[in-house]
């Protein structure tokens, strides 16, 4: 082990420390409270301290020189050979010094060389030779060689003006050709033939312009096929364990698990429970281990919730530990092998990602098999984690490589067409149409290439149960799917149900319901005056609910045809007697201003509402009617009490009683009782008998004029609005007029006259016209090129000095920016040397503030302890204020000294710069290989004992392993000039010098360099990558979890099955490029990853059904959620929609042989405590000019919805709905 070296150099002196002295004054203070004080005095000036001298010495420098003999090898460094003695505290002595400035290590060469070049050696301008000549006739651009940088060339290109050059002028020709073919072959057919501005998209639109009249005169059928995609989802996870047989010693645990769901089903409908709790205490067992029909185990338990919640925190220690250490290395030297057996680019960068991923699970699968955590969760569960990521990872192997297979077909035939088809090659529509051909005719060719290629690397990984479920999968997409799609699509709903209501006339006709226990029946109406305090459906399961339906509900749909015309019948038909309802009943009757409000004694209720404790109809106070002679009592009852009050009142009035009395009386008897009287006896009746024959009389004709309205409104939906629209996706406004204008007249006929005119006229004259201009173009452009070539350039051409309007610049030394640095390997080291004199100076720093502050960290610890136990706290005056001032003073002393100090150690370089610089590979060699060996004499002595960290702590924070001290030079290097820096010069770099100044003496840096012996210890590490990207490795936790789904989007819309031919107005033109094909790309959606298993909870249910012939319907949603609450486990405090359910299955297959016995209990002692769910007020949300629902979601005979306006109840078989 190296010796620490002391913070001070011995001849310098020591911080001195001194005690603090505390002036303490207390006159008139008690004795003991004297006593006290001088004693924490006492204390304090015995503990506390100050500096009272603290001399700043920097640590002397890493050039610090002594004149001694030269160096001869890197023996005589001594950071470099660990020699001891006086060298072993300074990093260089007698090795010479370091540059007096860092700035002149990097002198930035100049790029202006223009006038030499054209110029000869004689000072005359330079001529044009053959070459040049010959360049300049073909690609009217030539290069002439640079003077400074050798093997770097300037390049000039002429003004088209002067010459274009031949290749440029054939290549114009076959541009021209090919945009005159374009409108042949392109335009052209695209007009007659295609899905945009064609004559078969003005057939289409003509057709869906009459039906769309069709539609909305006479109604055409539209129905779709509902939730196709996820009905082929469910009978596909189906199929892949309908053949799984459980082991028959867990029969009894699949006998219990389906008897405890069939008693939920049968509970659900009579009681409310917590499936949860009764899932879990006791547990109910799932079984988790299966066989194949061969006799092969299928072991699915990680689809426990609870292994998968103890393993997920272990996998992702092992996938975030198995990513250090190890990749730079692996990866450069397999690049430096590929490389010296001349692989091209992509081939290496494909076999390095490969190999490194490779690398990479082997490291994870091994840590996984030997990590004692996961042991202890079951016998076998490691490898079956090893296996679901094995399996993953493979699926998306074969997904990858059937797509390369696919980008590589379309390359090879991308370059065949150019090759072959050397104008139409350059359309660029064609060339995607044929790439798009190609690439449709791969996928239907290769739609199951990703099942066996799967297939094929899980059978070489020996993964049966995975290659199982691929051929079952497989077996399901291609022969069971087909059929399955077809009946699913001919099992279509209508897109839209219509409900047509009419009210019951009579209370006495209303229908009452009783429901109690999931079971419902009507009831005799009887109608009673009698209230009940009970008005509103109860949540205790044990009391019967009643319901009252006031309307007559018939439905439409939009299956059949004319269903327009039998919307019409029946809105006209509600409508009806829905008006004489309203004004021959309820106005003439139930109104403020009906006869009976005129004729009767006494105020009436006309509403009734229904009574939850016997179910008969009682009057609705709310509904209390005055009539006219209940109005006259009312205001005699207002007038006297009015002047009762008055009289009352003390007389303090300005005026006096006197006087206002007879107002009073006044405006009481006269205004109020008087015109009041005969307003409500002469206009009151009036008004009543108006209103009631008024009433009468349109209730009596409505038969009449509701006809009329409602036809009006069957014509307004076809010229304004369409509120019968039977998809709520397409166009609702002006149907007839869009149907004409734009489908028939623009679309289906104005449309194919144009298209056919394009086509057949106007793409040919286009045609003639640029192939004429293109040719005669380049006949001109030739003549023209050879006529300025031997009159002008041939004889007076010369290299030129400066950009002009003929001649330009293109290419040369310092015009791009695609150029790099090359410096020496002296070059870097002295500036590496700097980065370690920065490093212990920010070391020093830290450790000197740490001894600074030291005194002030001591006084808050003193105070803390002795009185924060009396709620006493620091306060910053007297003493401390004097020591946080020393301390201050010392921080800028060591601050300022630090950066006189820094400022010679910077090289000056912008970061811009910094990014140019790099070294060859030999040189990068040699640059790590003497900065490791520096680093590793000078870290530890000088750096690492004055950091606050361990040293364990300080590698783990630089992501290397301990004493990794090229990688830790690699980061240095990387700070003082860039990460690039890291990656060598290339044969195909463009790269100038960058030099030292002269003045700069880097002797003993190029001795450093000549004594680099042993590179290949290094190996590979830092050799080139060019283009080559190695992605760092990853693995999902996810792929661990074999439950893990993506989320689910709909490959297309719900409606899109819908089988009318209808368009919308702007449908294509809502698109970015409406005239463009859409693209589908490859993604392998036939192999779903991972795949779709269903839970062993599921499988149990599935075995049962197929072996009994009492199955359970699994398809009901209550099902669902009952066996969702078993998989979710008892652990997941989520709930579901009509309870909280979760049931923790065992992991291990010894806790399912123990939960037999304990769970078959649960069928003996049904639970007898229901949670109570309470149930809002179904009113309170109630609105005269709108129908809300209220949602009462029980499991129990509370299970309806009330429609807020009528009441009308609407039973299902689960959590009834309207």
């Amino acid at each position: 082990m190296t010796s620490r070296p002391a913070p001070y150099p011995c001849d310098a002196a020591l911080p001195e420390k001194e005690p603090l002295q505390f002036e303490v004054q207390l006159k008139g203070a008690p004795d003991e409270i004297v006593q006290l004080v001088h004693n924490i005095k006492q204390v304090g000036e015995q503990f506390l301290y100050h500096w009272k001298t603290f001399p700043i010495v920097l640590p002397q420098p890493v050039n610090a020189t002594e004149t001694s003999a030269p160096v001869t090898s890197s023996a005589d460094i001594p950071y470099i050979t660990g020699s001891g003695g006086e060298g072993s505290s300074t990093l260089a002595r007698r090795c010479g010094s370091r540059p007096a400035s860092l700035r002149d290590l990097f002198v930035t060469p100049s790029f202006d060389e223009l006038d030499a070049v054209a110029i000869d050696t004689s000072g005359e301008p330079r001529r044009l030779t053959a070459k040049q000549l010959e360049a300049l006739k073909e690609k009217g651009e030539f290069e002439v060689p640079s003077l400074n940088f050798p093997g770097q060339v300037h390049r000039w290109k002429l003004s088209a003006l002067l010459q274009k050059g031949t290749e440029n002028t054939h290549d114009t020709l076959l541009s021209d050709l090919a945009l005159a073919f374009r409108f042949i072959i392109v335009t052209a057919k695209a007009r007659l033939v295609s899905h945009f501005f064609s004559v078969t998209k003005a057939v289409a639109s003509l057709i869906s312009g009459f039906i769309k009249l069709l539609d909305i005169i006479l109604g055409v059928p539209s129905v779709q096929a509902h939730n196709l995609d996820g009905k082929l989802r469910e009978e596909r996870s189906r199929y892949l364990v309908a053949e799984l047989v459980c082991r028959p010693e867990y029969e009894d645990s699949l006998e219990v698990l389906c008897l405890f769901v069939r008693r939920q089903l049968r509970r659900a409908a009579t009681e409310k429970f917590e499936v949860e709790r009764e899932a879990s205490h006791p547990p109910v067992p799932i079984p988790y281990l299966f066989y194949t029909p061969k006799g092969c185990e299928v072991d699915l338990r990680l689809f426990s919730k609870e292994i998968m919640r103890k393993a997920l925190p272990v996998l992702m220690n092992i996938l975030e530990r198995e990513t250090r250490g190890w990749f730079l290395h692996f990866r450069e030297r397999l690049i430096s092998d590929l490389r010296q057996m001349k692989r091209p680019d992509e081939e290496i960068e494909k076999e390095v990602n490969e190999a490194v991923m490779k690398e990479y699970l082997e490291r994870v699968y091994s840590g996984i098999l030997a990590n004692t955590e996961l042991k202890e969760l079951g016998e076998g569960i490691s490898q079956l984690l090893v296996e679901q990521a094995q399996a993953v990872v493979l699926m998306h192997r074969a997904v990858e490589n059937v797509r390369q297979k696919l980008a590589k077909s379309k390359e090879n035939l991308k370059q065949r067409l150019t090759k072959t088809h050397p104008v139409r090659s350059r359309i660029g529509p064609w060339l995607r149409d044929r790439l798009r051909n190609a690439e449709e005719a791969f996928i239907e060719e290769c739609k199951w290439s990703a099942h066996e290629e799967a297939l094929i690397l899980c059978n070489n990984q020996h993964l049966n149960q995975t290659v199982y479920f691929l051929n079952r999968d497989l077996t399901f997409m291609k022969e069971r799917e087909p059929v399955l799609k077809k009946e699913l699509r001919n099992d279509k709903t209508p897109t839209r149900i219509f409900q047509w209501k009419t009210h019951i006339w009579f209370p006495r006709n209303w229908i009452v319901r009783r429901s109690f226990q999931g079971h419902s029946e009507i009831i005799p109406t009887v109608l009673s005056s009698t209230a009940t305090s009970i008005t509103t459906p109860r949540s205790d399961p044990s009391q019967p609910v009643f319901l009252v339906e006031k309307e007559i509900i018939r439905t439409t749909t939009t299956r059949w045809p004319f269903w327009r015309w039998i919307n019409y019948c029946h809105r006209t038909w509600s409508w009806t007697w829905n008006a004489m309802f309203f004004f021959g009943v309820v106005i003439p009757w139930c109104s403020p201003v009906s006869i009976r409000a005129l004729l009767s004694v006494n105020p009436f209720t006309p509403d009734l509402e229904l009574s939850q404790v016997n179910g008969t109809l009682f009057p609705r106070q709310s509904s209390s009617t005055p009539t006219m002679i209940s109005t006259l009592r009312s205001l005699a009852r207002h007038i006297s009490k009015a002047t009762t009050q008055f009289e009352s009142k003390p007389d303090t009035g300005f005026i006096g009683k006197g006087m206002t009395r007879q107002m009073n009386k006044t405006w009481n008897y006269i205004g109020k009782g008087v015109f009041g009287t005969l307003g409500i006896v002469i206009i009151f009746p009036t008004l009543c008998l108006l209103t009631t024959i008024l009433s009468f009389i349109i209730a009596s004709t409505a038969f009449i004029w509701m006809p009329a309205i409602t036809l009006g409104l069957q014509i307004g939906m076809g010229l304004i609005w369409d509120i019968d629209s039977p998809v709520h996706e397409k166009n609702k406004y002006f149907i007839i007029l869009e149907a004409l204008i734009w489908d028939i007249i623009i679309q289906g006929l104005l449309q194919p006259v144009a298209a056919i005119l394009i086509a057949c006229a106007v793409c040919p004259i286009l045609s003639v016209i640029i192939i004429t201009f293109g040719v005669l173009r380049y006949v001109l452009r030739l003549a023209w090129d050879s006529l300025v070539f031997q009159i002008i350039i041939k004889k007076r051409g010369r290299i030129p000095a400066s950009d002009s309007v003929i001649v330009r610049r293109i290419e040369g030394p310092g015009l791009n920016n695609n150029y790099f640095y090359q410096i020496r390997p002296e070059q870097a080291l002295a500036a590496f040397e700097a980065k370690l004199e920065l490093d212990e100076l920010a070391a020093f720093q830290h450790q000197m503030e740490q001894k600074i502050l030291q005194p002030q960290k001591d006084f808050s610890q003193f105070v803390t302890a002795c009185f924060g136990p009396f709620s006493a706290t620091l306060a910053r005056v007297g003493a401390y204020k004097s020591l946080e001032r020393e301390g201050q003073d010392l921080l800028t002393s060591l601050q300022e000294k630090l950066e006189r100090r820094r400022r010679d150690l910077q090289t000056g370089l912008s970061s811009s710069l910094r990014s140019k610089l790099k070294l060859n590979t030999i040189d990068l060699k040699i640059a790590i290989q003497q900065g490791a060996l520096m680093l590793e004499r000078f870290y530890p002595t000088h750096v690492l004992w004055r950091l606050s960290v361990s040293e364990q702590e300080f590698w783990e924070s630089k992501a290397l392993t301990v004493n990794d001290w090229p990688g830790l030079a690699a980061l240095l290097y990387a700070d003082v000039f860039s990460l690039d820096f890291l990656t060598p010069l290339s044969d195909n770099d463009t790269s100038f010098r960058l030099e030292a100044s002269p003045q700069v003496d880097l002797g003993r840096y190029s001795e450093l360099v000549r004594g680099a012996a042993g590179l290949d210890l290094l190996g590979p590490v830092y050799a080139p990558r060019a283009n080559i990207q190695v992605h760092s490795p990853f693995l999902d936790v996810s792929s661990f979890n074999p439950r893990y789904r993506l989320p689910h989007t709909k490959a297309r819309d719900t409606n899109s099955n819908v089988s009318n031919v209808q368009t919308t107005l702007g449908k294509n033109w809502g698109k970015k490029c409406p005239w463009k094909r859409p693209e589908h790309s490859y993604n392998a959606e036939k192999l779903v990853i991972p795949l779709p298993i269903p839970h062993p909870a599921q499988i149990a249910i599935i075995i049962h059904n197929r072996d009994s012939d009492s199955p359970i319907p699994c398809d009901s949603d209550l099902c669902r959620h009952i066996l969702r609450a078993l998989e979710e486990g008892s652990d997941d405090g989520g709930g579901v929609a009509r309870y909280r359910g979760g049931g923790q299955g065992e992991s291990s297959v010894d806790s399912l042989r123990t939960s037999v016995s304990s769970s078959a209990s649960v069928n003996q002692c049904p639970c007898k405590g229901a949670s109570a769910v309470e149930v809002s007020e179904p009113w309170a949300d109630w609105t005269s000019g709108k129908r809300t629902s209220v949602r009462v979601d029980l499991a129990s005979p509370e299970d309806i919805t009330l429609d807020s306006d009528s009441t009308r109840v609407v039973f299902s078989s689960y959590g009834t709905t309207v």
